[in-house]
């Protein structure tokens, strides 16, 4: 019989006898775990333990990784050695021979061994190695290995044979808890992504329900929007109401996070939108209300951007505040673009923040323009922005035309853009335009 280089002498008794009990403890202990990490943790400690090593190493291969180690566990049995993993050269040697041979590595002492000249001077830790792979019918998946810090010890015969018998009992134990492991993430992981599309599909109803169904006509004025939802998410809503005296009130917002935690937010803004903005009070205090309210409301860092405008008709202009929202913009009868500015941040960063109101001509021929940032960052398969700039080009060619066509202009532009792409967050448009006097 041939023996692998630096292994000499012959077993005795009470080895033998441990052979056997290790055979019945790993019986046990897999019927008494459901995981793989104990498993391991388990091998690696009985293995050290039996041969008497320093330390002991299980390393994993991933099957679809082509030889890359992708797991280590390391156990020290000796006091006052500290734990980590293997320097990468040993790690990459060891397992590199171990996969090229097929077959035990017995090393006195790894760094001054002539088989692997790269780690002359090396090794660390790493001195006298007997590492043998693990082996699922003639597939290598990993390997298990003793070490000790000093150099010299010859490994036995029976050492190489104990760590063989170990390892040919434990390859297919750990290939079947892994395989049980997988399985049972990948049943978690569907039960996961069911759950998360009932989230989604409640947060979906809640967002349809916050957003107005059919157009609002007021006078000569007419507004219309739409939303069109990112894989059912609710974080985009908008809404338009008729205030009195032919002043019409339009806003657009856009939540932070996604799912019924969005949801559930922006309906509370939309619940305070048109108790503060009912004609009857500055814009800027209404906003102020309101945003203290979504304070109170908002959990987990969670804030909304947001833009509301009133059009009074008798003084021919545009009130309004812009809560960090995307530049809502007005279309002049000449074709020439405007972007509304003034405000200050997003409802729910800050209780006592405050909000300028800005004010800008606005009449029939005109319209305005308020869209998420969906629209602007929607990107191609090169991921390329749509940007504001199109936009607002798209904006100045075609804003005269009747809400409703320019929205579904746009829409059909940014989806030409976007290609084959998916649609990563939500679309929200709303325009309010009015005829030429």
């Amino acid at each position: 019989m041939t023996h692998a280089p630096g292994v000499t002498g012959t077993p005795d008794a009470q080895r033998l006898q441990a052979e056997l009990q290790f055979v019945t403890e790993l019986c046990e202990i897999v019927a008494s775990n459901s995981e793989l990490q104990p498993i391991l943790d388990w091998i690696v400690h009985k293995t050290t333990g039996l041969l008497s090593a320093d330390e002991g190493s299980i390393k994993l291969l991933a099957p679809e990784m082509a030889g890359s180690s992708v797991k280590t566990i390391i156990r020290r049995e000796t006091p006052g050695l500290s734990s980590g993993s293997w320097p990468q050269a040993v790690s990459m040697s060891v397992m590199g021979f171990l996969l090229h041979r097929g077959e035990a590595l017995a090393s006195p002492d790894l760094p001054a061994d002539p088989r692997f000249p790269g780690l002359r001077g090396g090794g660390g830790r790493v001195r006298a190695v007997l590492a043998v792979p693990l082996k699922v019918g003639n597939h290598i998946t990993g390997m298990l290995a003793v070490t000790d810090a000093q150099p010299g010890r010859e490994w036995t015969q029976h050492d190489a044979q104990l760590l063989a018998i170990v390892a040919s009992n434990s390859a297919g134990v750990i290939e079947q808890a892994r395989l049980r492991v997988e399985a049972l993430e990948k049943q978690r992981l569907e039960e996961e992504n069911r759950r998360m599309d009932r989230e989604l599909e409640q947060a979906r109803q809640i967002q349809m329900r916050l957003v107005p169904t059919e157009p609002l006509t007021v006078g000569p004025w007419r507004a219309d929007g739409r939303v069109v939802p990112a894989r059912m998410v609710g974080g985009d809503a908008f809404n338009y109401r008729e205030l009195g005296e032919g002043r019409l009130g339009v806003s657009i917002a856009d939540v932070s996070g996604k799912g019924v935690p969005a949801a559930l937010l922006m309906a509370n803004l939309q619940a305070s939108l048109w108790a503060f903005c009912n004609g009857r009070r500055p814009i800027r205090e209404a906003i102020r209300f309101i945003n203290e309210s979504v304070v109170r409301s908002a959990a987990g860092g969670k804030f909304i951007t947001f833009f509301y405008g009133e059009i009074d008709p008798a003084a021919g202009t545009l009130s309004y505040v812009n809560a960090g929202h995307n530049f809502p913009m007005v279309r002049r009868r000449n074709g020439e673009v405007d972007v509304l500015r003034e405000g200050g941040l997003p409802l729910g960063i800050l209780e006592d923040a405050d909000y300028e109101q800005g004010v800008v001509a606005f009449g029939p021929g005109e319209s305005l323009m308020m869209y998420s940032d969906g629209l602007s960052e929607a990107t191609d398969l090169g991921q390329n922005e749509f940007g504001e700039d199109r936009l607002r080009t798209l904006w100045g060619e075609h804003g005269a035309r009747p809400p409703h066509e320019v929205i579904d202009l746009m829409l059909e532009r940014i989806s030409d853009f976007r290609g084959r792409a998916s649609q990563s967050d939500d679309m929200t448009v709303v325009v309010v335009g009015a005829r030429p006097a």
